[in-house]
């Protein structure tokens, strides 16, 4: 019995006084183990149960130190106070790590701080890549040198740009080298040239291997300066020695035995008149000869690898501070200041020795600097002063003067000879002045124009150490791990809606996204001009007019372009469908194919959200708190579309979607049940 139920035989029974004595007993019999139970729940475990909850709401926020509730009831108080001590040790412990995260995570941002500035600096190119020539590191001189930009990025086969030969014997001869003697691994490198894949620029380079903690061969690092002008030296080398031998060398021995046999005295008259005429036309062709030779030295030694670009800023600031100080005279440059190929020593110090030589003859404390971008494509400088010109016999004396401060004796005019320049006597653009000029060559500057401008400047998303020990090819793709994936992002923006009725494409934008990483260092966007007019109703939504892209080139030679940029990644993009649509149709007509995996972002929405919430992109960015710079724009929308990759990818993960092989399979289910519901709607509507 209950103790309801002895509380009713007690109602409703008769009552008996001789009965209430055993109704006692049996109700205190029946309540007493219950009250027990009470006391044991509110005096023992409740304290327990909330001692545990304390303690695991403590171990799973890991980042937050929450208190620990402690507790005297139930005898706890003791083990309460020592639970209390550990986990004030552990908020110390936990303290400590995050401590030293933070510190280790300030110098791993200052290291790469350092590395950023270090590769973005240098000249030569630097490429690092695994075993399988998969790019891991790059610098953006190594996008300037190979001139192919559309081919670099993280992730991308270096065999695309360079000729790959030459890199895996260079890298064969290291292994061996390290296999031979392991203690030198430090001191391997070897050199190597190698060219462009289409032979068109040839580039001397260094490799040296990257060896793992374990001692494994984890990849190599190659470095690259431009050989085009040391074997264009060596071709014009050639050419002049061939000269000497095969034109010059026969004149010359034309006169010596002319000569031999003038001095004979067994000669006619008409035999000296031969030998000398014979002579004499030997000599002429010998001075022609020579001239020609000395000019194409000269040449040579204009792209000699002393040859460097200077800006005139710099120059006219290195010559002031070489002036001693008791010159007298001071330099200052004038007019807008230009770049010039010079041997920036060299030219300092004749200039050093013209100025000085200026302020003796003339008597002047200011001479002045100007250079001048010339019609040619070469750049004059200008060296003027106030007072009387400069006559052809100081000029030609001035020239025969030994530079101040060079070690090896160069004269004035032998310094002005290789760089293809004298001085010349101009008129002064300014009244009172006198003006000498000395023609220089243009700077070796490339100008960033065209596809080159199109590539932004470097950015830190240039390196990713990770890449390092992926394996390329094992796993089947739908085995991958989304993070572990190499994606390109991108949009189209298009004359209108209907790809089958002559709208076309006037915009492509895309961004690489890397182990989850979005590149933006990387965005390329393409401007195509359609072959027909962009209709008002579309521009008001791109901005793009028929002006934009009157000089652009057409479809089928932008998506070439593009569908190099996109090499084996998937493919990604908000309602894909839509913008594949407008691809498939060219792919004929461009010579190109798009099969590459494609994966929307709109079918991945659906997938985690369910079909009633908005999945448009402006819906998504406010859901996901992403700033869209450039709405209906190619590259902004492009952008924020990675950015919504990468934010989904981790929701993806959270409810237990990883692979690639997941996703599709979710998505297209997906796909297949919202077209279907589309369908069934559509038919109940038109039943109704």
């Amino acid at each position: 019995m209950t103790c309801g139920a002895v509380w009713a035989a007690a109602r409703f029974v008769p009552p008996d006084p001789a009965w209430l004595p055993g109704l006692a007993c049996a109700a205190a019999a029946l309540i007493a183990p219950g009250a027990l139970l009470a006391a044991h729940h509110r005096l023992a475990a409740a304290p327990a149960q909330r001692l545990a909850r304390g303690l695991r709401l403590i171990r799973e926020a890991r980042t937050r130190d929450l208190p620990l509730e402690i507790t005297n009831a139930g005898g706890l108080e003791g083990l309460s106070r020592e639970c209390a001590a550990l986990v004030e040790t552990l908020r110390e412990t936990r303290r400590e790590v995050r401590s030293f995260a933070e510190a280790e995570a300030a110098e791993a941002g200052n290291q790469k701080a350092w590395l950023e500035s270090i590769l973005q600096n240098l000249n030569e190119g630097v490429f690092v890549c695994n075993h399988q020539h998969r790019i891991m590191l790059y610098n953006a001189a190594a996008v300037s040198l190979v001139g192919a930009p559309e081919h670099v990025g993280l992730g991308r086969d270096l065999g695309a740009v360079l000729d790959i030969g030459p890199l895996g014997h260079s890298l064969s001869r290291l292994e061996l080298r390290l296999e031979a003697d392991p203690e030198a691994r430090h001191e391997i490198s070897a050199p190597f040239v190698c060219s462009t894949r289409d032979g068109a620029q040839v580039f001397h380079g260094r490799m040296a291997l990257l060896i793992a903690p374990g001692g494994s061969i984890s990849g190599y690092l190659v470095t690259l300066v431009d050989g085009s002008q040391d074997h264009a030296l060596l071709a014009g080398g050639d050419a002049m020695r061939h000269t000497l031998s095969g034109e010059l060398a026969p004149r010359l021995d034309e006169i010596r035995r002319a000569a031999e046999r003038l001095v004979s005295d067994a000669l006619t008259a008409g035999e000296r008149e031969m030998l000398a005429r014979l002579a004499a036309d030997a000599s002429r062709e010998a001075s022609e000869i020579t001239r020609a030779v000395s000019a194409g030295l000269r040449e040579l030694l204009l792209g000699h690898a002393t040859m460097v670009d200077v800006y005139a800023l710099d120059l006219a600031k290195l010559v002031a501070r070489k002036l001693p100080p008791d010159a007298g005279v001071r330099t200052t440059l004038i007019g807008t200041p230009e770049w010039l190929l010079a041997d920036s020593l060299a030219l300092v110090e004749a200039l050093e020795t013209l100025v000085l030589q200026i302020a003796e003859s003339r008597g002047v404390e200011e001479v002045f600097l100007e250079t001048v971008a010339t019609s040619g494509g070469g750049v004059d400088l200008e060296v003027s002063w106030r007072g009387d010109p400069a006559t052809e016999a100081e000029r030609a004396a001035w020239c025969e003067l030994d530079c101040f401060g060079a070690k090896d004796h160069q004269r004035l005019g032998n310094v002005l000879d290789r760089h293809g320049s004298r001085l010349e006597a101009a008129p002064a653009r300014r009244p009172g002045n006198a003006m000498l000029r000395l023609p220089l060559r243009a700077p070796q500057r490339r100008r960033q124009t065209g596809e080159a401008a199109r590539r932004p400047a470097a950015r830190a998303e240039f390196y990713d150490a990770n890449l390092m020990a992926a394996h390329q090819g094992d796993a089947e793709l739908a085995q991958r791990r989304m993070r572990d994936l190499h994606f390109v992002v991108f949009d189209c923006e298009m004359t209108g809606l209907q790809p089958g009725q002559g709208d076309e494409i006037i915009q492509i934008g895309a961004v690489p996204v890397v182990r989850n990483r979005i590149l933006s260092g990387e965005a390329t966007e393409w401007l195509v001009n359609p072959g027909r007019p962009i209709p008002p109703a579309s521009i008001q939504f791109h901005g793009l007019t028929d002006a934009d892209v009157r000089d652009k080139p057409s479809i089928l030679e932008v998506l070439p372009e593009f569908r190099t940029f996109c090499g084996d990644a998937v493919l990604v993009a908000h309602n894909a469908a839509f913008d594949m649509r407008f691809l498939t149709i060219k792919e004929k007509a461009a010579g190109v194919r798009f099969d590459n995996p494609v994966l929307d972002t709109m079918l991945i929405s659906l997938l985690l959200d369910g079909p009633k919430e908005d999945h448009s992109l402006d819906g998504l960015s406010g859901r996901y708190g992403i700033s869209i710079t450039g709405r209906h724009t190619a590259l902004g929308d492009t952008i924020a579309t990675a950015d919504l990759l990468v934010k989904m990818i981790e929701r993806l993960e959270a409810k237990g979607f990883g692979t690639f092989g997941d996703v599709m399979r979710e998505t297209n289910m997906a796909a297949e049940l919202r077209h279907r519901g589309a369908v069934f709607a559509h038919g109940t509507g038109a039943g109704g």
